[in-house]
């Protein structure tokens, strides 16, 4: 087994606090060579914490933080960078990008709370790529055994499944607005497991084309504001990782698929969905629930959201979420 150096330590930005009802504390793990920041923040009185596994791959983590506050007040949340990506830092490798090891990152990520906070009820709440994540997670072993309850927003269980589906809703909304120069591309470009790698890009391009996703957090100058001044994530940090992601897009994608996996799980899972969003439609949803034949599962549709429904529709975001857990 691979060692761990777990240090905590109190933000210079964030003061620790005695206040349980105001958690601070951040912790480092260390595994393959990534360093990896788990910020805890909120209320440990209700004896639950949520981790989120943010997006990407090589998003960020506590600068999501501005739309997930309003989960703090009633349970705390861990806010964690996966490798090469956010605020992580140390000397991983880019070929150690792959399924398994993200799913061992996210191993130690919840053993580490689960030793720092024992008896507390773990939750993940998982956003796209981060959704990839907690099923190679939950999939392997008795990991979930070590969670309480899935939230899944807007992410898949096949990135070759997701693509197809991506090209029917290009097609659809292609259709919708008579848009024939795009209609004529998805005839003569297939997508499929000897096609997906050279065309997925195209499809993503025309997708956003079709405002699949027109919100931008940046328009929210708030969240900009907080995002440069009280964030511990950088934009130097967080955007510098960008070509480790090369290898990964064309080697590890297109291999992730737990579509004979998901009858594995057992423990309750929530949908949160943007029903507008074209990254990842709303029928990757359907198509996930209908693999999931031992589990409970619940849904909250977000009728005016795209992929970041925590974003368009917050108080509803955050109700539905505490809901749950």
């Amino acid at each position: 087994m691979k060692k761990i150096l777990i240090l905590m330590i109190c933000s210079a930005l964030f003061a620790c606090s005695d206040d349980t009802t105001d958690i601070k504390d951040t912790f480092y793990l260390r595994n393959d060579g990534a360093d990896m920041p788990i910020w805890v923040r909120g209320n440990l009185d209700a004896d639950k914490i949520v981790i989120f596994f943010h997006g990407g791959p090589g998003d960020c983590a506590m600068c999501y933080r501005y739309y997930l506050k309003g989960m703090e007040s009633e349970v705390a949340v861990a806010y964690w960078d996966q490798r090469i990506a956010g605020s992580s830092s140390g000397n991983a490798d880019p070929s150690s990008l792959t399924y398994e090891q993200f799913g061992e990152d996210a191993f130690y990520a919840v053993s580490l709370l689960r030793q720092q906070y024992p008896g507390k009820k773990i939750y993940i709440m998982a956003h796209s790529f981060g959704v990839e994540l907690a099923w190679q997670f939950l999939t392997t072993g008795e990991n979930q055994k070590m969670a309480d309850g899935l939230l899944v927003v807007n992410g898949t269980f096949s990135n070759l499944r997701w693509m197809e589906i991506m090209r029917e809703w290009v097609i659809r909304e292609a259709t919708a607005r008579q848009d024939n120069k795009t209609l004529e591309f998805t005839e003569t470009h297939p997508v499929n497991n000897a096609t997906v790698n050279d065309v997925w890009v195209d499809y993503y391009r025309k997708m956003l084309d079709l405002d699949g996703n027109p919100l931008s957090l940046y328009e929210n100058k708030k969240f900009v504001l907080n995002y440069v001044l009280f964030s511990p994530n950088t934009a130097m940090s967080q955007f510098a990782h960008g070509k480790a992601y090369s290898d990964y897009s064309e080697k590890v994608l297109f291999t992730f698929d737990k579509t004979e996996e998901l009858s594995k799980i057992t423990l309750p899972v929530k949908f949160l969905w943007g029903k507008k969003d074209g990254v990842v439609p709303i029928e990757v949803g359907n198509e996930t629930e209908q693999l999931l034949t031992n589990t409970t599962v619940d849904w909250t549709v977000f009728e005016n959201s795209w992929h970041e429904p925590f974003v368009s529709e917050n108080d509803k975001f955050i109700e539905a979420a505490l809901s749950f857990v």
